[in-house]
């Protein structure tokens, strides 16, 4: 039975091509670790009682996103979650306790976590108005937080679910100033767009240098995973705020996860060790330029696509049932999705493309 289960799954792997997950990869050599227990229970920082685990590794991974976000090592506070979601309650979290009385904001096409966090953060949420690429409207932001007149907490989204658009860090903090509000934390939630933000041309403002107070990135999407995970960073000062010291097994508490994976760290080690900055850059650029081909190939095929600046994501007009769902396939206004991830090819392209015509004519 489970053999013929993951033939199934590799089969429809094949065409996965409407999500944001990289599946070009092979962790075969760590699968012994797959018969072990191991918990980074505790603080990344600090070794726990238990004391199976893999935090050097996971030290190592946020050491690479710390750099690669621009920030310092003596400044910045880093672990892995368990996903997008966790990462950005863990950011948001910590901006609350900074600001206890703020009011968090965020786009209209932000990630699906946010008002949910809102909601068990028992926070007021507002939903900001986009302009025509999805991005954040920082006049309507401006109104908003001027408004209320209360600290803001915001979620810029780099890179959102539905339309691959960059919201403004830089743009957000003068909002809020013009707004006469100095009481600002802003999230770049990068799960999707960060490395896309860094190394696509020209790049685009995403990181602590650009005025962010905390960034994740998913370890799943651009780098590929068969774990979702996610790295959120925070600066010291606001993990101390939370920190509750030698009660988590021996180790201090300073993440929401109590007992935390400890596969991904590994997972995610063994990736950058391969790619390392200069990889990673490498494998935005195949991204793109697949996706500039895709862009040329729909629009032959007479599908009207879109694609925000700079972006790995394609709007095209809605084939039949049948094709979104061979291809994995995501509706956003009626129009179909396609998220050009590192195993996403021009042959790939072309095949969607003839399935697409094929089904029409």
């Amino acid at each position: 039975m489970l053999q013929r289960f993951a033939a199934s799954v590799q089969e429809r792997s094949r065409r996965m091509a409407g999500f944001p997950v990289n599946l070009e990869f092979d962790y075969g050599p760590l699968a012994p670790f797959l018969s072990m227990h191991l918990n980074n229970a505790g603080s990344p920082e600090q070794e726990s009682e238990y004391g199976l685990d893999t935090k050097p590794f996971e030290q190592a991974v946020t050491a690479f996103f710390v750099e690669l976000s621009g920030g310092s090592p003596d400044t910045v506070f880093g672990h892995l979650a368990h996903g997008g979601t966790e990462a950005n309650l863990f950011a948001v979290y910590v901006a609350r306790e900074r600001y206890p009385d703020g009011v968090l904001f965020a786009s209209r096409e932000a990630h699906y976590s946010v008002p949910k966090i809102a909601k068990l953060l028992r926070m007021p949420h507002v939903a900001v108005d986009v302009d025509e690429h999805g991005v954040m409207d920082l006049d309507a932001l401006g109104r908003e937080i001027g408004g209320r007149g209360e600290p803001a907490i915001v979620v810029a989204t780099v890179g959102t679910t539905g339309r691959g658009a960059v919201d403004d860090i830089p743009g957000i903090r003068r909002a809020a100033s013009d707004a006469g509000v100095d009481e600002v934390f802003v999230h770049s939630d990068a799960a999707f767009g960060g490395p896309l933000a860094e190394f696509g041309q020209p790049r685009r403002p995403w990181s602590f240098p650009d005025g962010a107070d905390s960034v994740s990135i998913s370890g799943h999407k651009i780098i590929g995973s068969p774990l979702p995970s996610s790295v959120i960073l925070v600066r010291e000062v606001d993990a101390d705020a939370i920190r509750r010291p030698g009660v988590a097994v021996g180790s201090d508490d300073d993440t929401i996860g109590g007992s935390r994976d400890a596969l991904s760290p590994l997972l995610l080690w063994y990736a950058l060790r391969e790619l390392g900055r200069d990889g990673l850059a490498g494998r935005v650029r195949r991204c793109l330029e697949v996706t500039g081909h895709a862009v040329r190939r729909l629009a032959e095929a007479g599908l009207n696509p879109t694609r925000f600046p700079g972006g790995n994501v394609v709007l095209f007009d809605r084939p039949g049932d049948e094709v979104m769902s061979a291809w994995h396939l995501l509706d956003v206004d009626g129009r179909a999705h396609l998220s050009v991830m590192p195993h996403v090819t021009t042959d790939l392209v072309d095949q969607l493309c003839a399935e697409v015509t094929g089904r029409r004519t």
